[in-house]
């Protein structure tokens, strides 16, 4: 039963610190690169691809949501089951 505990523990504290992390990232850089690929066929035998640059811009309230559940992770982590 112990061992349960402590693996949701510590799943929790993971999770709080990784979102922790990922906040304060998307706070310092709130510019997500990504490439979009999308697919023109001309003729049913030739494929044409092509490549396009895009941003996502997180806003930096949604990345300080995500760090307080982070938090909010470590607390509900570091609580004491009742007995």
């Amino acid at each position: 039963m112990w061992d349960v505990r402590r693996a949701e523990v510590l799943g929790m504290r993971i999770l709080g610190i990784l979102l922790i992390l990922l906040g304060l990232v998307l706070w310092v850089s709130p510019q997500i690169p990504y490439t979009k690929r999308s697919s023109i066929s001309v003729t049913p035998s030739t494929e044409v691809t092509s490549k396009e640059e895009r941003m996502a811009v997180v806003p930096r309230p949604v990345a300080a949501l995500i760090a307080g559940a982070g938090v909010l992770a470590l607390v509900l982590a570091g609580r004491r089951p009742r007995t």
